[in-house]
């Protein structure tokens, strides 16, 4: 079973995306069916679609969202294969990437004790600008994953293994043949950018007039500049990786000392792209008919659009990546047993049970109030004797008249607590409920495992690929 909600109930979603989604094409376009991108009869084409997604290389295939990611590729390769149309998927390992924080931890939702999740994680000790994808995976988060999940070591974690070897080989498990992966620091993809990297570097001033001009008009439109400059003036647009992987913005790397010599053009190897830059050289390499991605990388495209013009890329569909939650059939029977709409799950329990009780909370609040009114009239009975004889009495009736609302509000408060907490299991089943899908106040796919879910459950992947719906205005919580 599941249910279908509106994105716009999904808590933090990107208030350009939600625009673009309801019709507004003033930044990015995306009228038409994924399937015709270019607007042409796919089926008379003797070409294969090609579509698109990426991801950064996180520990255990990171949180639930790129599950999402890959599904959502799949899901529309599937769909368009049944008409007839041949179709070439991609993944871009997001590589080269440099937080390695973020990559090096993952949030475990753990059977039996839904109400929490458990982080796991390895830190550094230093900052560093090292790319992670080539970094080993540190033996401390393989030991604590396998133990929490009570399992056998796979082979992607084998001792040595790098993040990005072992984010490739989980999602090959997984995906099989559907997806082509690719590596976004491979040396062939690297060459094959070179003509566009020389082109950055020859119109640099202008990609930053186009980027300035650009923020300018989202900003007047309402909306925020995904990506922001460096110091408040110049857009990150390359960087230079040296020998050790480290990442240094390139035109800085130029002016350190030491720095090596020789055209930079003529080294591709050594170039890494920006958040802004990267998809440019996707779709410069590639050439994707469709690119699904989240609702971050739909602003960049927003952002960046005009830098397709002035490089002369082919702009893709863009498409915004499927949003699913996951909740097991134990947790999701609290929808219909308790007349539980699911988009109500981002609230807390408390609020969302006091909608059941609207004449006992009502009556508490009618009670307090009536409280409240008649003891600041017997407060004024008392002033009006007593001011007279003593008038810094003032001061000292308006302190116990603000203690005395406080207090009120706050029995209140506890009163309601207590009336929609009498049906003990009612309440356990939705506290459950919400830390599922909104555990510690974040929306699940943005943080837990969905490793975790599979290893609980061996159709998982397939159930998330037949339910996801990309480019969708809805989100979905599939019961497991």
């Amino acid at each position: 079973m599941s249910w279908r909600v509106p994105l716009a109930r999904y808590p933090g979603m990107n208030k350009f995306v939600l625009d673009w989604m309801d019709g507004d094409e003033r930044f990015l376009w995306r009228t038409g069916n994924p399937a015709c991108p270019d607007r042409q009869d796919c089926l008379s084409s003797t070409r294969p679609l090609s579509i698109v997604t990426g991801q950064q290389v996180g520990f255990a295939g990171g949180p639930l969202y790129t599950l999402s990611k890959l599904a959502s590729v799949i899901r529309l390769k599937r769909d368009l294969e049944k008409q007839g149309i041949p179709v070439n998927a991609y993944f871009w390992l997001a590589t080269e990437d440099h937080d390695f924080n973020e990559v090096a931890q993952l949030h475990v939702p753990v059977a039996g004790g839904q109400r929490d999740l458990v982080c796991i994680r390895a830190v550094r000790a230093t900052p560093s600008r090292v790319a992670v994808g080539s970094l080993p995976v540190p033996e401390e988060l393989i030991t604590q994953l396998l133990v929490l999940l009570d399992i056998e070591r796979p082979s992607w974690l084998r001792e040595g293994i790098t993040f990005r070897d072992s984010f490739a080989e989980l999602i090959t498990s997984i995906a099989g043949n559907e997806v082509t992966l690719i590596d976004s620091l491979d040396p062939e993809l690297r060459r094959a950018g070179a003509p566009l990297f020389e082109q950055i570097r020859s119109k640099h001033d202008e990609i930053q007039k186009t980027l300035h001009e650009r923020a300018q008009q989202l900003e007047q439109a309402g909306y925020k500049e995904q990506v922001i400059p460096r110091d408040g003036d110049e857009y990150t647009l390359l960087f230079h990786i040296d020998a050790h992987g480290t990442r240094t913005p390139e035109r800085t790397a130029r002016l350190q000392p030491g720095a090596r010599g020789g055209r930079a053009e003529a080294r591709p190897y050594v170039t890494s792209t920006s958040a802004l830059t990267r998809p440019l050289l996707q779709d410069f390499v590639l050439k994707p008919d469709i690119f699904i991605g989240g609702p971050a990388e739909v602003a960049y495209y927003a952002q960046l659009a005009p830098l397709h013009d002035l490089l002369d890329i082919p702009r893709p569909r863009v498409a915004l990546r499927g949003h699913v939650l996951v909740a097991p059939k134990r947790v999701a029977r609290a929808f219909e047993r308790y007349g539980i709409d699911p988009a109500e799950v981002f609230a807390s329990p408390d609020a969302i049970l006091a909608k059941r009780e609207p004449e006992g909370v009502a009556r508490v609040h009618a009670l307090a109030n009536e409280a409240k009114r008649d003891l600041m009239k017997r407060i004024e009975q008392i002033g009006e004797l007593a001011l007279p004889a003593d008038h810094s009495l003032a001061g000292s009736i308006e302190r116990s008249i603000g203690h005395i609302e406080y207090h009120f509000d706050k029995l209140a408060e506890r009163a309601i607590k207590g009336l929609v907490r009498k049906d003990r299991e009612r309440y356990a089943a939705m506290r459950e409920l919400v830390s599922t899908l909104y555990p510690d106040r974040h929306v699940q796919d943005r943080v837990a495992s969905w490793f975790a879910y599979l290893c609980r459950n061996e159709t998982f992947v397939e159930r998330v690929v037949e339910e996801v719906e990309p480019d969708s205005p809805f989100f979905k919580v599939i019961e497991l």
